[in-house]
């Protein structure tokens, strides 16, 4: 806490004060007496002093805590500056393995999903999709049960469907009077270690292109197409991004796209002109981590290479760092998942030596009967590159 070196300082100052009024007093009569009451009184200094901090830090925390809490702190926040973009589960998961080492992670979160509670908020109030900026402020946040209160969802009632996090932004834009304002006062109410922002803080929705020159507009819309997609877009092309978004990816020593649905999570988050931008023209290195399942209506049939080529022809940067899970996924996972026609993602190793990207392979599942990364492997392996 960096308290000792300065009540050494100070003790050494007080000597020095004390000896040097000494200097200008007449020598003292010899009183017996005085030595006792110069003991009584330091120790009823330091017992004062250390009941007074006491007393104050009660009002916050148990005074036994604050020393491991500063300390936690004050190492995390000379952690590396990482931006983090994509939604849903995917992002959330990458979050809360950063939390453990840096309190200096921004995540930049996709806005466009109009499903479920989130899609019945956006027909109510004209606001950009709130559940995965929910899920990503509960996962940042320095209190676990905090994650499962945002989350909590009502079964009944008007409110059936919807969750408290998701009512919390929508309390919090009417109070604010602006997205942009109450995501920033829900960062701050919070107490995140880092922040969440939206890609924009305008309501917009996703728009697709197939290769057959239809289009859908809509996320649950492109994913009942089923076609293979060209291209997304955003409806109609937002005007705003936040300055601290752009901030963020200017200071940042590691981006990273992922992992999370393709068309629907990673590539919405940074489909802003000025977050694009920004993005490719950052040094930062970025780095993308390819799902570890095929999604149906998304990404049928996609290799690792597939997926590396929709990020660089949308972002209009190659991503210098691709992870790619590799290890056996155990057959009873597998066959739960081809039954909502979900399969492993192909990779190959050629293509990618070809356009000179350094792929990272290993094992980053997470042991358990999904398919997903586990957060503690996959940022390991991330912040190797810083």
């Amino acid at each position: 806490m960096r308290v000792k070196r300065y009540a050494a300082l100070a003790g050494l100052g007080a000597g020095l004060l004390a000896y040097g009024l000494a200097r200008f007093l007449p020598p003292p009569p010899p009183e017996p007496w005085a030595w006792g009451a110069a003991l009584l009184g330091l120790l009823l200094l330091v017992g004062g002093v250390r009941a007074m901090n006491r007393s104050m830090l009660s009002a916050f925390t148990e005074p036994e805590e604050v020393p491991e809490r500063v300390y936690v702190r004050r190492r995390l926040e000379q952690g590396p500056k990482v931006v983090a973009f994509g939604g849903g589960t995917g992002l959330s998961r990458v979050l809360r393995g950063l939390k453990e080492h840096t309190a200096n992670t921004t995540a930049i979160v996709a806005v466009t999903d109009d499903g479920g509670s989130t899609g019945r908020l956006r027909l109510a109030y004209g606001l950009p999709a709130v559940g995965d900026l929910v899920d990503c402020l509960g996962a940042l946040s320095e209190r676990p049960a905090l994650s499962h209160l945002l989350d909590h969802r009502f079964d009944r009632g008007e409110m059936a469907g919807h969750t408290f996090g998701n009512l919390l932004l929508v309390t919090l834009n009417q109070a604010a009077g602006g997205f942009a304002e109450a995501i920033l006062e829900a960062n701050a109410i919070l107490n995140l270690r880092g922040q969440v922002l939206p890609a924009t803080p305008e309501a917009v929705r996703l728009g697709a292109r197939f290769q057959d020159g239809s289009e859908a507009v809509g996320e649950v819309a492109i994913r009942a197409r089923r076609g293979r997609i060209r291209e997304v877009f955003l409806v109609p092309e937002p005007e705003e991004v936040m300055a601290e978004a752009l901030a963020a990816i200017r200071r940042a020593h590691l981006l990273v796209l992922g992992p999370g649905s393709l068309y629907t999570s990673i590539l919405p988050s940074f489909l802003p002109g000025p977050l694009r931008e920004a993005l490719a023209q950052a040094p930062a290195p970025l780095a993308y981590v390819v799902n570890l399942m095929t999604e149906p209506g998304e990404t049928d049939g996609y290799t690792a290479y597939d997926h590396y080529k929709a990020i660089a022809y949308h972002l209009g940067r190659r991503p210098e760092v691709v992870l790619v899970h590799t290890a056996p996924i155990p057959e009873g996972v597998l066959r739960r998942y081809a039954e909502e026609e979900r399969f492993p993602v192909p990779f190959d190793p050629r293509p990618f030596a070809v356009d000179g990207v350094r792929v990272i392979t290993g094992d980053f599942r997470e042991e358990g009967p999904l398919a997903q990364h586990d957060p503690a492997k996959l940022v390991r392996a991330l912040l190797g590159l810083v």
